[in-house]
């Protein structure tokens, strides 16, 4: 569980808040355009805050596990080794072209931010759904919740189809294993949604492999996240087409498991 002191902190915001608010209508009451400088001046500050959170990006999958982006990049004993193992594997294929470069290729699959795991994996918390649809019969009120201490186990089986004449004449699997500690997070969450995390200590370790070759792997160390991430309303690769089924093997993949202490969750209304 997440020491008291962040709900203390929220609480004292919240009372700064309030007294700002009384000082603004006293300056209305006493000069008005004074007041109107005030909320510009707010206004402002908010905006600033807002873009720094946006200009620092959320790290991806690739990122994490230090993937190179082009095939030039410097790459690691492990990287090299999937590299070589391919091409011989491939080695009798008649390409139409040249072999297409593979490090592109697997990033652009790896493109995935990890706040949107996370939020994958919270939103399947029972405690955390059912203030979810509580929060939609005020939607007007913002709720804050702070999570307990817990951990999240990741696992994917992403996969490249090489495919000539619309025949697959090789397909990569890249099973994937992530496992994150996380303490001190924050959500943010209003009308049924979550709209904002702010984020705590987050450690992560996993493996990329591609048969018995492991072709990344990450030690248990920590992942720098920014402070405040904003949610969208819809993540795009948790958003399945219209008409696109889910087979039961698709469901069973990708599925990340949320364990927590058996505290409840606390959260602070504002």
């Amino acid at each position: 569980m997440a020491d008291d002191s962040k709900a203390v902190a929220m609480a004292e915001e919240a009372r700064a808040e309030v007294a700002a608010e009384e000082v603004r209508e006293e300056a209305i009451a006493e000069d008005p355009n004074t007041a109107v400088a005030q909320d510009a001046q707010v206004r402002a500050v908010s905006q600033a805050v807002e873009g720094d959170a946006a200009a620092e990006p959320a790290p991806t999958l690739r990122q994490v596990f230090s993937l190179p982006a082009n095939e030039s990049d410097p790459a690691d004993a492990d990287w090299q080794a999937f590299q070589e193992k391919v091409r011989k594997e491939v080695k009798g294929v008649k390409w139409i072209a040249s072999m297409p470069d593979l490090a592109p290729k697997v990033c652009e699959l790896l493109d995935i931010r990890i706040p949107d795991i996370l939020v994958k994996a919270w939103k399947k918390v029972d405690d955390l759904q059912k203030v979810m649809e509580e929060s939609k019969k005020t939607p007007d009120k913002t709720v804050y919740l702070e999570l307990a201490e817990h951990t999240i186990d990741y696992h994917s089986k992403p996969s490249i189809d090489v495919r000539i004449k619309r025949a697959t004449v090789k397909k990569l699997e890249l099973p994937i294993q992530l496992g994150f500690k996380l303490k001190g997070f924050v959500l943010k969450i209003q009308n049924g949604l979550i709209k904002e995390m702010q984020t705590g200590q987050c450690e992560a370790k996993g493996t990329i492999k591609y048969g018995s070759l492991t072709v990344a792997e990450k030690k248990l160390e920590p992942i720098k996240l920014p402070f405040s991430i904003i949610i969208p309303d819809e993540i795009p690769f948790l958003t399945r087409a219209s008409g696109d089924e889910e087979t039961e093997k698709e469901k069973a993949e990708d599925q990340p498991v949320v364990s927590t202490p058996d505290e409840p969750l606390e959260r602070i209304e504002l």
